[in-house]
């Protein structure tokens, strides 16, 4: 691992099963993408493209590109933009496996997750996945679609935002299947909300430096609001529906009108939000479906 690149720092906070490694990675276009809400559309696309490039940068001693590709969890494993990245960064092409995955249920305690559809044309020994990781089922039920066809030796596993009991998790799977995982995430390793959602620098699990604790709230009003929202990557492929999620977040969290979530917008309905309705529903108390009503009064 090269720990420190142009503009870009990897911190070794956590060795575990089967020599996994959990590294903390710091950089400039992660902070801007982590402590900016309101960074939507092609700033957000930028961000995300910039920090890819730091985390191949940091990968470039770890594998051999002739044994590895990319397995995409979609559709918000696009927004990691990996492949471009690489090419950018490390000068050669990284090819492609696709697996769409599916939350049935989603806790603080658990995610079950489906796999509707697989497409493997590309198997290696090596892959990188690129992917928000909370409770870890999704990356697990992606990686076990995977190993149903072909064999896997290493996994690295490229997260703007992920949290310490996701990667357990995933590297608990990988170490009863002979895989060695290794976690790059951003600035962070944090701690999981109750709903299963909420990734904050404030959670009292999240291990991360001082001064972003500090940072955040300052920014947040001393609320655990989550780094990257309750559908990471909708900033870029879904912003309208990244909006009124916003709306949501600042109905919970008492932040109508804060410059923190400036970009929200009101609902007119709860269609298209469903995905995140355990975000939500229970923070909003029995009456969640009229919320929206009463406000239009």
């Amino acid at each position: 691992m090269v720990l420190d690149t142009e503009g870009s720092t990897a911190e070794l906070i956590e060795t575990g099963q089967n020599a996994s490694r959990l590294y903390v990675v710091r950089n400039d276009s992660l902070e801007r993408m982590l402590f900016d809400r309101n960074l939507i559309g092609a700033g957000f696309r930028r961000a995300c493209l910039e920090a890819s490039g730091h985390f191949a940068g940091h990968l470039a001693d770890e594998y051999d590109p002739t044994r590895t590709a990319e397995l995409v969890i979609l559709s918000k494993g696009l927004v990691y933009q990996l492949g471009e990245a690489v090419l950018r960064r490390r000068g050669h092409n990284l090819p492609l496996n696709l697996v769409a995955t599916s939350r049935v249920a989603v806790s603080g305690a658990s995610a079950h997750v489906e796999v509707p559809y697989a497409q493997i044309e590309a198997p290696a020994e090596t892959l990188l996945v690129a992917d928000t990781v909370a409770s870890g089922a999704t990356i697990v039920a992606a990686v076990a679609r995977y190993l149903e066809t072909h064999p896997l030796k290493r996994l690295y596993v490229l997260s703007y935002a992920g949290t310490l009991r996701g990667a357990r998790r995933i590297a608990a799977y990988c170490a009863d299947r002979g895989v060695r995982p290794t976690f790059l995430f951003g600035l962070a390793a944090f701690g999981l909300g109750l709903n299963g959602f909420d990734l904050s620098f404030l959670h009292p699990e999240t291990v991360t430096r001082r001064a972003y604790v500090e940072r955040a709230a300052r920014q947040f009003g001393g609320k655990p609001v989550s780094a990257v929202g309750w559908d990471f990557g909708a900033q870029a492929t879904a912003p309208g529906k990244y909006r009124r999620l916003c709306w949501l977040e600042a109905e919970v969290w008492g932040l109508h009108g804060s410059d923190c979530l400036a970009v929200a917008e009101r609902p007119e309905s709860w269609s298209g939000l469903a995905h995140e309705r355990a975000a939500y529903a229970g923070a909003l108390g029995p009456g969640w479906k009229r919320v929206i009503e009463a406000r239009d009064g």
